[in-house]
C-alpha cells in the first residue's frame, strides 16, 4: 500500500504566462525537478478529471492541452510507458467521454496509452483500519504502475464541498461503486480509503478555468477563470491549499480525515508553498450555498457557521434540488448549521431549522433543531414538510394512488414527486437506465438534467425509460394513465 506520508508537503501556486509546459516544469522544479518523481524507465498513470465527458470549457473537466502539457513534460525523465486513463462516472462512456474531450488523438499525437476504465481490470486492494470498508476496487493498470499524476480541476461540490485531487481519484473505482457510495452516503469514507490504497504521487491541478456554485459532476453551468495552477507532491496538501485559494471553507471531511489517517498534510505549518502565495491566488469561488440562495430568490436563507462538510453537504444539498423550482417553497425557510456564533436576525424567522448536534446549545430553542452527525436527510426533509414551506400535493396524490398498488408491481420503478423520492421499488437501482416516473411541475428540471447525466449512452432511450407528468398536482386520472403507461415499459423491458 502506498500512501503519501511526508514530513513536509510542498505546493506551488503559479499564474498562467508562458507555455504551460515552461509553467508545469517551473513548478516542479519548485520541488526538485520532474527526474525526481518520475526514473527512467517508470511506468507513469496519469488521471484526468472528464467528470460525464463535458467540454472543457465549462471548467469541469480537464483541458487536453494540459494533460499533453504534462505529458511532455514527464517525457523529460525517459519514462517507460506512460498510461492516461480515466472512468468519467454518471453512467457516460468513458470511451465517449475521451474521445469527445480530445483525449484519443493526444494519444495518437503523444504516443501514450489512453484507457479507458470501464473496461479495464480492477483489482482487489486491502487497506487498514478502512473509512468504509477494508477492500477498494482499483484498474490493476494502476496499481502496477510505479508513478501517479493527478490532473484535477478546481471545483465545488455540494455534497463534498470542493473536489480536487482527492475527489478526482473517485474516477478511478467501477461506477457501481460510484453508485454505491452516494447511495449509501458515505462518498468522503470511500475517498480517503481510495487515497490510503493507492495515493498521487504528483498533482497538476488546472484552476485556469473551474466551476463555482453547485458544481461538482451535475451542474455545469457556472466556469470561473482563477487563472492559477497548483503543482504538489501531496494531494492533502494541494486541496488543503486549494480550499483556501477558492476562498472556501477549509473544514472538508475527507481533507481532515485524509490527514489524520497518514495520506498527507492538511495543516499549513506543514506544507512549504512556493510561487505565490495563497492571498495572492485567492479567487472567492461562488459557494453552493450562495448559489441556492440566489437561485431561490431569498426564499431559502443557508447560514453556515464553520461547519465540516458533513451537515453542510445535508443542508445544501437538500437545498439544492429546489434551485429550478423556487415556486415550489411557500414560505421562506432559514437553515443554520455548524459549530461558531450566529449573528440572529431579528426578528427571527419562526421558520428556522438548525442542523447537527454541533449547533451551539443556547441556540437550539430558537428554532427546529434536529441533531445527528450528519443529520438525516428524511428528518430534515420531515421537518420542512411540518413548517409548510414545501408544496406536498402532488406527494399526496402520489401517495394516495400508491396505496392501491403492490410492492410486486412497481419493484422495477421509481417515483419523485414535490422535490423528493416517494417510491423506489426493490429493483429499482436508481441509475439514469432505470425506469422513472416524475411527477409534478417541479420535477421537470430533475428530468432535464437527470437525461443530460446519460447524454452519453448511445443505447438509453429516455422516452422510454423516463415519464414525466406535468401539473400541480395532476387530476387522479392523469396519475393513474402516468403510472399505467410506467409499469407498461416495466413489462416490455423484463419481456
Amino acid at each position: 500500500m502506498k500512501t503519501c506520508k511526508h514530513p513536509y508537503s510542498d505546493v506551488c501556486l503559479l499564474r498562467p504566462g508562458e507555455s504551460l509546459l515552461d509553467t508545469l516544469r517551473r513548478g516542479v522544479d519548485a520541488m526538485g525537478g520532474i527526474s525526481k518523481y518520475v526514473k527512467p524507465g517508470d511506468t507513469v498513470f496519469i488521471k484526468p478529471n472528464l467528470t460525464a465527458g463535458m467540454p472543457a470549457s465549462t471548467g469541469g473537466t480537464t483541458d487536453v492541452y494540459f494533460a499533453e502539457a504534462v505529458v511532455e513534460l514527464v517525457k523529460e525523465a525517459k519514462p517507460g510507458r506512460i498510461l492516461v486513463g480515466e472512468c468519467s462516472g454518471n453512467e457516460s462512456r468513458s470511451i465517449e467521454s475521451l474521445t469527445n474531450c480530445g483525449y484519443i488523438e493526444m494519444g495518437k499525437r503523444q504516443n501514450v496509452e489512453v484507457l479507458d476504465l470501464d473496461k479495464a481490470e480492477f483489482v482487489d486492494v486491502h487497506i487498514e483500519n478502512p473509512r468504509y470498508r477494508d477492500v477498494v476496487h482499483l484498474p490493476k493498470s494502476l496499481m502496477e504502475a510505479d508513478v501517479f499524476i493527478s490532473l484535477p480541476v478546481l471545483k465545488n461540490h455540494v455534497s463534498v464541498g470542493i473536489t480536487v485531487s482527492i475527489k478526482n481519484s473517485f474516477g478511478l473505482v467501477p461506477d457501481d461503486d460510484k453508485l454505491n457510495a452516494h447511495r449509501e452516503g458515505v462518498v468522503e469514507e470511500v475517498l480517503v480509503d481510495i487515497a490510503k490504497a493507492r495515493c498521487a504521487d504528483l498533482v497538476f491541478a488546472d484552476g485556469r478555468l473551474g466551476a463555482e456554485g453547485i458544481a461538482g459532476g451535475t451542474n455545469f453551468e457556472k466556469p470561473i477563470a482563477a487563472n492559477v495552477i497548483l503543482v504538489g507532491n501531496d494531494p492533502v496538501a494541494v486541496d488543503a491549499v486549494s480550499a483556501r485559494v477558492m476562498d472556501q471553507n477549509p473544514c472538508v471531511r475527507h481533507i481532515q480525515w485524509a490527514a489524520m489517517d497518514g495520506v498527507g498534510n492538511n495543516d499549513l505549518d506543514y506544507i512549504r508553498l512556493h510561487g505565490l502565495s495563497i492571498e495572492e491566488a485567492k479567487v472567492h469561488f461562488m459557494t453552493p450555498a450562495e448559489e441556492i440562495m440566489g437561485a431561490t430568490g431569498g426564499k431559502v436563507t443557508l447560514c453556515d457557521l464553520r461547519s465540516c462538510s458533513k451537515c453542510r453537504a445535508t443542508a445544501e444539498g437538500a437545498m439544492s434540488r429546489f434551485s429550478a423550482t423556487p415556486a415550489s417553497l411557500l414560505e421562506p425557510v432559514d437553515v443554520v448549521y455548524g459549530p461558531g456564533e450566529w449573528k440572529m436576525p431579528d426578528p427571527i424567522n419562526p421558520r428556522t431549522l438548525l442542523l447537527g448536534d454541533c449547533i451551539r446549545e443556547e441556540y437550539r430553542s430558537l428554532g427546529h433543531w434536529i441533531p445527528g452527525c450528519p443529520v438525516d436527510a428524511g428528518a430534515y426533509m420531515k421537518a420542512m414538510s411540518e413548517f409548510d414551506v414545501v408544496c406536498t400535493k402532488c406527494m399526496d396524490a402520489v401517495e394516495k394512488y400508491l396505496e392501491s398498488c403492490t410492492d410486486e408491481e412497481l419493484q422495477d420503478l421509481r417515483v419523485l414527486a414535490a422535490n423528493r423520492t416517494v417510491f423506489r421499488g426493490e429493483r429499482n437501482k436508481a441509475a439514469v437506465d432505470d425506469l422513472l416516473l416524475a411527477i409534478g411541475d417541479c420535477q421537470k428540471g430533475y428530468c432535464r438534467n437527470h437525461a443530460r447525466r446519460g447524454h452519453k449512452i448511445s443505447d438509453v432511450d429516455f422516452d422510454k425509460t423516463m415519464v414525466f407528468l406535468p401539473g400541480c398536482p395532476p387530476t387522479e386520472e392523469e396519475i393513474r394513465a402516468a403510472f399505467a403507461d410506467a409499469l407498461s415499459r416495466a413489462r416490455e423491458k423484463h419481456a
